[in-house]
């Protein structure tokens, strides 16, 4: 079990992640907008929304940490083994 840091905000288990996007792409946008608000988890500390984490739980993780930064977590926490 590995864990992925969003920075002071939070943690997220790293394989539980299914997908990394942009929070401003237009596919995000609707998916943010039509998801219950108790899937929805804000990991950005007040600042302007980066990425978006899809979980397998169906859950989504909205951090203020770049989609590249992200990826460089998750195959850190991959190879720590």
């Amino acid at each position: 079990m590995h864990w992925i840091a969003i920075e002071e905000h939070g943690w997220v288990m790293a394989e539980r992640v299914v997908a990394v996007a942009y929070a401003e792409s237009a596919p995000v946008k609707r998916l943010l907008n039509h998801i219950a608000p108790t899937g929805v988890l804000i990991l950005t500390g007040g600042r302007k929304r980066e990425s978006v984490l899809l979980l397998d739980s169906g859950q989504v993780v909205v951090t203020a940490l770049s989609v590249q930064r992200i990826g460089r977590l998750l195959r850190e926490a991959r190879y720590a083994e």
